[in-house]
């Protein structure tokens, strides 16, 4: 059975409510102050929390605050009670985080209605939370393995191969040293792609990581990275050298200076470049632009191919591919989530605009450094 807070300074309108909501099946808490209120929702851990807004001691507003501040009740549905309808009110009641208002007197029929509103978008986000996590079970069961056997199957095949031909040689067996330069090879690649993906691992583990930790945050926004034209170019073209599609690339960027570093804004560039490459055709253009404006430097990267629904834009994120029983493709869906997270992390805006089966533009906005005489 769920669990109601009342908190109300008035003995009768508290015990009414209260009894009212019991005959409704729930199970009630009553406070008659915030203090004793906060206290009493550290204490039970209610489902809801119906409070006075007028109160002596500490008002509805500030037993909102100090509610917000309880890690275990922080995000608890909290309906306020007031006889006072003034818009300022109920705007400072809402910028403080309440989810709806009363407004004194109500109705029964009024009071269970807010009360069961609040309830049904509590059971509406669960589902979608656990829709959500259904899917990342998914994607973890089947990316992640994937994305470490092929890798290694690769390297242990190869190794194989290597070792027939140096016994056969030992045996003074002819061997092709084109096989062996091609063996070679495939080790190279399925090596860095491995490297790639624990490199992606460990530096999405580090991003969260460093997002709880203001200071770190702080040091992090003082960098900043110059020369973004060279930058830009080299890595996009060695992505394109990579996949033989020199001739596809079409840039124009501005030279600019940004509060990233330069470590940090080549990730963000290769990630973007190299879906740009994986998720279209040799043959179709990928075009990257770079414009200064109002102090942001913004840059988008748009390639002609799969292309994503609303609903994948809306969902990516860390372990998140899409239709991975339809195409093969390599990756965790970490890419994404990194520069997402490296862009926010620098006050930034990263945003994909995209047309299915017809094109995908990836679009960064980083703040533009201050002069250093000025910072």
């Amino acid at each position: 059975m769920r669990k109601i807070l009342v908190i109300d300074d008035t003995d009768f309108i508290r015990e009414d409510i209260a009894t009212t909501l019991q005959f409704e099946g729930y199970i009630t808490v009553t406070a008659e102050d915030g203090i004793v209120g906060v206290e009493k929702a550290k204490s039970e851990k209610p489902d809801l929390i119906l409070c006075d807004v007028s109160m002596p001691r500490l008002d509805g507003f500030g037993t909102l605050a100090e509610i917000r501040k309880i890690k275990d009740i922080s995000t608890t549905p909290f309906i306020f009670l007031t006889a006072k309808a003034e818009k300022s009110d109920m705007r400072r009641g809402m910028e403080l985080g309440a989810d709806d208002y009363l407004t004194k007197p109500f109705t029964t029929d009024e009071l269970i209605a807010a009360v069961n509103v609040q309830f049904s978008k509590q059971k509406q986000v669960a589902e979608q939370f656990e829709e959500k996590l259904d899917a990342l079970r998914g994607n973890i069961t089947y990316a992640l393995p994937h994305e470490f056997r092929t890798p290694l199957n690769g390297l242990m095949g190869c190794a194989d191969i290597l070792i027939d031909l140096a016994r056969a040689a030992q045996l003074g067996e002819e061997v092709d040293f084109h096989e062996v330069e091609l063996m070679a090879v495939s080790i190279q690649d399925s090596a860095r792609r491995l490297h790639r993906l624990t490199e992606n691992f460990l530096v999405y583990t580090q991003l969260q990581s460093l997002a709880a930790n203001p200071k770190e945050v702080a040091e992090l926004q003082k960098q900043r990275a110059m020369g973004l034209r060279a930058t830009i170019e080299d890595i996009v073209m060695s992505q394109a050298g990579g996949h033989e599609r020199n001739g596809d690339v079409v840039i124009d960027v501005d030279e600019a200076e940004v509060t990233m570093s330069i470590q940090n804004f080549y990730k963000v560039i290769d990630e973007l470049s190299s879906n740009a490459f994986k998720f279209s055709n040799p043959g179709t253009l990928i075009v990257v632009t770079g414009r200064v404006e109002d102090q942001h430097y913004q840059l988008d990267m748009t390639d002609h191919g799969r292309g994503m629904t609303v609903e994948q834009i809306n969902n990516i994120g860390a372990y998140s591919q899409f239709e991975r029983g339809l195409y093969e493709q390599q990756g965790a869906g970490l890419g994404l989530a990194i520069v997402k997270k490296l862009v926010e992390l620098h006050n930034g805006k990263f945003s994909v605009d995209s047309v299915v089966e017809q094109k995908t533009t990836t679009r960064i906005v980083l703040p533009i450094a201050e002069p250093l005489a000025e910072a």
